[in-house]
């Protein structure tokens, strides 16, 4: 075969330029590392073709030995890619045991899918089929409603696996479904969901977000009254209104009626971890990653609930293993960055944050200001490191409500038990002296987004000083918290069931 051109080349819509290692599609222009690119250029010299995993190793490694999470990791960097650029129209396909081919689905001018093999962008706007078949077009041979059911499949697996801030990745291909069949009641319960995760997690135009969620929710219930996704938007839309017990009521409804819905057994796992509730965030999640068991949302969440239930190591271990799988996934490196700073491993919690390749803009978790003071502070607790650490964390929780998250755990963790009560009183009751008006920065770790004055944090080991202290009963008072657990018959706990 001949070997892959090093100029640009133009596949299905999206042009792939192997020399700056770029992609550029309608949905926007994506910077990829090198095997990443090596991988998507023998898949679109082979596109309609299976090509097989021992080919792949191969080709990318050669007679080195790799496993296979090297190249799982790969293939998922890659679709994320392919998902952005092409707007969800070109595909990796899996098959079981066997490999992978791309897939291209239509454009609106094409009567059939089609995709070239190779096709060359020369200097004018004329481009020139080449290779050594020539042109090489292969056709996709899906129905209509074959190809929606794909894209609301692929919708339910972005919004699934990806950060809730960037859940409106997931409504392209729903979106391109309900041009196909607008009355696909699932497509319209899952863009809902899309819609009210974004708008509740910094997504952008918030509003405009929340609007559509409630319509397409409403949509999808007229059509099917039973709807999961859209029931559960409606139930995330309210929450606001009703108490922890009928929030838990209501999720435990829907559960009865979807007892395999990922989103709604990790909605069960997400509510009984900001109530402070291990044993029963724990089963949860299990339930949520036996039923996918290939997306990173439950992986990450079971890291810190193994460090929440103080089994460090298995934590550390565990977080160790995804970040090849998910490098930029922003969760899966927030998870690790913090399991590895709270537990003295500060060196590597630097290492981490003065990597590059980890999450990208916006989306990364980490604000250097803040960090590095604090992880001095961690490391090499003298009085003036305390301070500047101090000093920086208490800037941070003024600007940024995920950062206030972070500033009240490393506050609690050098013992300033005063600064970090007045950091929770400011971002979860907005009073005392850190009260602020923060910016808004879409799909941000730094949005002004009401998730983050939710309580999951409150009960990891960096705040065991906060829990400690006379004052916590006041505040699980004013939270609703001590009336939940009256209620239910148990308060918190740190227990993970053994399995």
């Amino acid at each position: 075969m001949n070997a892959p051109a090093n100029f640009p080349l133009c596949v299905a819509g999206l042009t792939i330029d192997p020399d700056r290692r770029h992609v550029c599609g309608k949905g926007g222009d994506e910077a990829v590392e090198p095997l990443v690119m090596q991988l998507l250029l023998r898949l679109a010299d082979r596109a309609g073709e299976v090509v097989q995993r021992r080919e792949l190793f191969s080709h990318l490694w050669g007679n080195a030995q790799v496993g296979d999470a090297s190249l799982n990791r790969l293939v998922a960097e890659l679709r994320k890619v392919l998902e952005r650029t092409s707007s969800g129209e070109v595909v990796i396909e899996t098959v079981p045991r066997t490999g992978y081919r791309l897939i291209a689905e239509p454009t609106k001018d094409e009567e059939q899918p089609a995709i070239t093999r190779r096709s060359v962008l020369a200097g004018s706007a004329a481009a020139l089929a080449v290779g050594a078949g020539g042109a090489g077009l292969w056709i996709s041979r899906e129905n209509k409603a074959q190809r929606a059911t794909r894209l609301v499949d692929r919708g339910d697996t972005l919004l699934r696996d990806a950060a809730p801030m960037l859940a409106g990745e997931a409504l392209p291909p729903l979106q391109q479904a309900l041009a196909l069949e607008p009355a696909n009641v699932r497509a319209l319960g899952l863009s809902a969901l899309a819609n009210e995760t974004q708008a509740f997690n910094g997504g952008p135009n918030a509003a405009d977000a929340l609007r559509d969620a409630d319509q397409q929710a409403r949509a999808a219930l007229r059509l099917d009254r039973r709807e999961p996704h859209a029931r559960l938007a409606m139930l995330d839309m309210q929450a606001g209104s009703l108490d922890w017990s009928q929030t838990e009521a209501g999720l435990q409804a829907l559960r009865r009626d979807a007892p395999t819905n990922f989103h709604i057994v990790g909605a069960l796992s997400s509510l009984f971890q900001a109530a402070g509730i291990l044993s029963q965030a724990w089963i949860f999640n299990e339930q949520a990653a036996a039923i996918a068991p290939s997306s990173p949302t439950p992986h990450w969440r079971r890291a810190l609930r193994l460090w929440t239930g103080g089994r460090t190591d298995d934590a550390l271990r565990l977080s160790e293993r995804l970040i090849p799988l998910w490098p930029r996934h922003s969760l899966v490196w927030n998870a690790r960055f913090m399991i590895l700073a709270f537990s003295g491993r500060t060196g590597a919690a630097a290492a981490m944050m003065n990597d590059k390749t980890g999450p990208l803009g916006n989306s990364h978790p980490v604000k250097p200001a803040q960090w590095a003071p604090t992880l001095d502070a961690f490391a090499h607790p003298t009085p003036a490191n305390v301070a500047a650490a101090t000093t920086a964390n208490l800037a941070a929780a003024r600007a940024y409500p995920g950062q206030a998250a972070y500033a009240a755990m490393a506050l609690a963790q050098m013992g300033a038990v005063d600064e970090a009560y007045d950091v929770i009183n400011g971002l979860l009751f907005s009073k005392g002296p850190l009260v602020a008006s923060r910016p808004v920065e879409p799909r941000s770790f730094n949005a002004n987004a009401p998730s983050w004055c939710r309580t999951q944090w409150l009960f990891m080991p960096p705040l065991a000083s906060v829990r400690q202290d006379r004052r916590f009963a006041a505040l699980c008072d004013e939270l609703g918290l001590t009336t939940y657990w009256q209620q239910r018959g148990a308060g918190p706990n740190t227990t993970i069931p053994s399995s």
